[in-house]
């Protein structure tokens, strides 16, 4: 229970940090960022570009590589990060990607690209949608999530 001796007032510093109604309706996405981690940057970038159908561009840095999503156009930015202390896993929150008009088509690719599939196709309990989850070649538990 809150305490009941405080003041309840909010003082004009805190209110300024505050998101307003308008930094609301300005946020197209919860979500700005994720990060996958990888213990193979080479074999992680290849799954992906399979599944997904895309190109995937590796960036090496000093004590990492990463491999960028492509972000033109996209509300949130992915990447792919090996970094001496990545530590893949199933555990955790899951990241669903946007699984196109019709997930299946994604998770076809997915066991014959060195993933697994844990969860198959299956309706959102509201009956809007789909969802799928499965395993990548580095141990991570993601999602698809699609409307057909």
């Amino acid at each position: 229970m809150a305490c009941n001796n405080q003041d309840s007032t909010i003082s004009e510093t805190e209110k300024q940090d505050l998101p307003s109604e308008n930094n609301r309706s300005d946020m197209n996405s919860y979500i700005s960022l994720f990060e996958i981690p990888a213990k193979d940057i080479f074999r992680a970038v290849s799954f992906y570009q399979a599944i997904l159908d895309i190109n995937i561009e590796v960036v090496e840095m000093p004590g990492m590589e990463i491999g960028v999503f492509p972000y033109e156009g996209q509300v949130v930015t992915g990447v792919i990060m090996k970094e001496e202390d990545s530590r893949p896993s199933a555990d955790g929150p899951t990241i669903y990607l946007n699984g196109g008009d019709n997930l299946q088509t994604i998770l076809d690719k997915v066991e014959k690209n060195g993933g697994k599939i844990t969860v198959p196709k299956t309706s959102h309990a509201d009956g809007n949608g789909f969802f799928a989850l499965f395993l990548d070649t580095e141990g991570n538990q993601l999602g698809l999530d699609s409307p057909n």
